[in-house]
């Protein structure tokens, strides 16, 4: 089962007495099976390559670009963090995770 493909199910569920044997009565309610969300999808960036022109000047704390990952899971499972990896070994980069809209 995938909740992203689909999230509820309903299903039928009969009961018959007498063993399921012929003259027996039977009965029938309906469940509801809905998919809780687990982390089974990674974040993909929409692009693979983002280019940012900023002044010299820019002000510290003054953001100089925006990115955005999104993740198909819901909740907790879909909160995004960023963190700078590579080429910034001076600290000049600062990158921090918009509650709002998910993005560093």
């Amino acid at each position: 089962m995938d909740r992203e493909m689909r999230e509820e199910y309903l299903v039928v569920i009969q009961a018959k007495d007498m063993g399921g044997h012929m003259g027996g009565l039977s009965g029938t309610t309906t469940v509801t099976v809905t998919l809780t969300d687990v982390n089974d999808n990674p974040p993909k960036f929409s692009k693979s390559l983002y280019e940012f022109v900023i002044p010299e000047d820019l002000g510290i704390g003054k953001p100089g670009g925006k990115v955005k990952a999104n993740d198909r899971d819901i909740g907790e499972n879909a909160k995004s963090t960023y963190n700078i990896i590579d080429g910034d070994e001076k600290d000049v980069f600062e990158i921090t995770t918009d509650a709002q809209t998910q993005e560093g």
